[in-house]
């Protein structure tokens, strides 16, 4: 059995401090072995999203860490020095964000913002991180890359941007690529190209995947394992097979019951139950009142 590259232990995130403190994160368990994809499925506010921002170190200012361990290569990141866990992002680790307009800069050119990654992270010098742009482009697909060099952000689709974020994640070769919805901002169609160009590009160069989404078919799509989040909570993990063929936790069972099924067109969609949800959130409450009082 192979060694975990990333293993969450307890985690625990909470915004603002002392009585006004509110815990989004408790403790949440999940560990993701090299070449491995994992998914993160969960509502809305569920949590997911903070996890992949605690392991990247992009938490907002607000957030802080109240418990648990996230290690890396058997490394706890979070009693790494601020400027020695930034050196880690773009080289070992690396993030696909939802909105791939507002992760690339408007006013540089596409050439810019892969060559400056290329020199100022990992040492190419100019004339080699442009060949390298190139070859990265043309590894995420993209039609003429010598002209997409030259373009703007607001000249290319969503699905060009997010190729070209994409392309900039991978261009270190990391060992891990927290994506977070990647996919949600694009129309149906490049939905699935962009989720087999993660798999494909995963699949080529053994980067492990931590793929945070809301959707269960994202998830038997392209994810060997699976964690269900609600309140902050891990509920229900495994196979991704398991999990959705035969899930155990009741919220697991009525998050595959709410999704639509091309196989059954006519059977309607059955919304998650208001009980259920108040029960999961009444227990998380419940709980964080014992921790503050122990």
């Amino acid at each position: 059995m192979s060694k975990a590259l990333l293993q969450v232990s307890d985690l625990g995130v909470e915004i603002g401090t002392g009585k006004h403190a509110t815990r989004i994160l408790r403790g949440v368990n999940l560990e993701i072995k090299p070449g491995e994809i994992r998914g993160l499925v969960g509502e809305s506010g569920g949590g997911k999203t903070m996890v992949g921002k605690a392991i990247t170190g992009l938490l907002p200012s607000s957030a802080v860490v109240s418990s648990g361990r996230i290690l890396f290569q058997e490394q706890n990141l979070l009693e790494l020095p601020a400027k020695n866990r930034r050196l880690l992002l773009g080289t070992k680790i690396a993030m696909i964000l939802q909105q791939p307009s507002t992760a690339l800069n408007p006013v540089l050119r596409i050439e810019n913002q892969i060559t400056d990654v290329l020199t100022r992270r990992l040492g190419y010098d100019r004339k080699s991180a442009r060949d390298y742009a190139l070859e990265l482009l043309s590894m995420v697909h993209i039609r003429a890359p010598e002209r997409v060099l030259r373009q703007y952000p607001h000249e290319l689709s969503g699905g060009m941007c997010q190729r070209v974020v994409i392309a900039i994640a991978f261009a270190g070769k990391p060992s891990l690529i927290v994506a977070d919805e990647p996919t949600t901002a694009l129309d149906v169609t490049v939905q699935f190209e962009i989720l087999k160009l993660i798999k494909e590009l995963q699949a080529k160069t053994g980067t492990a995947v931590l793929f945070v989404t809301h959707d269960l078919g994202v998830v038997a799509k392209i994810c060997d394992v699976v964690s269900v989040i609600f309140a902050g909570r891990i509920l229900e993990q495994g196979r991704t097979e398991d999990v959705i063929g035969r899930p155990a936790h009741p919220y697991t069972q009525a998050l595959i019951a709410a999704s639509p099924r091309l196989d059954r067109p006519d059977a309607g969609l059955q919304p998650v139950p208001g009980e259920l949800t108040a029960s999961l959130w009444n227990d998380a409450v419940a709980s964080d009142l014992e921790q503050s009082h122990a």
